[in-house]
């Protein structure tokens, strides 16, 4: 069996934070490594306050328990104005003041263990989610139902995608449910994506709701990574590095700003 990053499986379930249909148990063969830190941060164009969650990784073999950084220094900077979190429980952190807006440019400082870890994300321009559906197939004589969002791709323009399922309020568990979108092929197009959360989640008499967060080109580039790799089945084949953050310093995580927005149907 191959080795793989412990750093990097350990950050998937920390993610978890923000992203919490990262998550998957996978058995390997792997050594001890010293802890790295993990920062977790989102804002979004809802009404705040936003977090950021601060973290350390442990070996692989322990208990999925992530120790909490207290005491940091957590600022976010946005068009001259610089908001200091509290720290509201062990690790945590919240805003006071910012607030989330398209175009602008949000800035993250992180001074924690002697360490400074800096981070910048821009939020893309909201693309509205027209409207959510959802499409049935039969695999193995079994009936599977998928997610459909649509949407209008802006054209000229390199847009990014990240969808979240819920089913009757409450997020898909594991890593299903998330999926990443890339209009690099479809660039203008009118788009029907299909989501394939590799299970049979959803079910006849359900609600299905599908969250599409705009996101930047640094986030949809780590979220792909992550979204890979915790997707696979084995580890009989070497996996990539741990994912390209936009976070400095060697640290785990990713910091973002994106728009959010979420549509219902009933499933009959």
């Amino acid at each position: 069996m191959q080795h793989v990053s412990v750093t990097f499986l350990t950050a998937c379930l920390i993610v978890l934070l923000v992203c919490p249909g990262c998550k998957k148990i996978i058995h390997v063969n792997i050594n001890n490594v010293a802890p790295q830190i993990v920062i977790a941060g989102v804002v979004t164009d809802q009404p705040g306050p936003y977090t950021v969650t601060i973290s350390t990784t442990v070996n692989y073999t322990a208990d999925n328990v992530f120790p909490p950084v207290s005491g940091a220094l957590v600022i976010i900077s946005v068009n001259g104005l610089a908001d200091t979190l509290t720290e509201t429980s062990a690790g945590t952190y919240t805003t006071h003041f910012i607030t989330g807006s398209p175009g602008n440019t949000y800035s993250l400082y992180v001074a924690a263990s002697g360490h400074v870890y800096t981070s910048s994300s821009t939020m893309p321009q909201k693309v509205p989610l027209d409207s959510v559906g959802y499409s049935n197939s039969d695999r193995s004589n079994k009936k599977k139902i998928n997610g459909v969002a649509y949407f209008q791709d802006p054209s000229g323009i390199a847009n990014y995608y990240e969808f979240i399922e819920y089913n009757n309020g409450v997020q898909f568990q594991n890593d299903r449910g998330v999926s990443v979108f890339s209009d690099r092929l479809s660039d203008g197009k009118y788009i029907s994506r299909t989501l394939d959360d590799d299970s049979t989640d959803i079910n006849g008499g359900d609600t299905l709701t599908i969250q599409m967060n705009c996101i930047d080109a640094n986030v949809y580039n780590y979220l792909n990574t992550l979204n890979l790799i915790t997707r696979q089945n084995s580890f009989q084949s070497p996996t990539p590095d741990n994912p390209s953050t936009n976070i400095s310093n060697k640290a785990l995580g990713y910091f973002s700003a994106n728009t959010v927005e979420k549509k219902s149907v009933f499933v009959r």
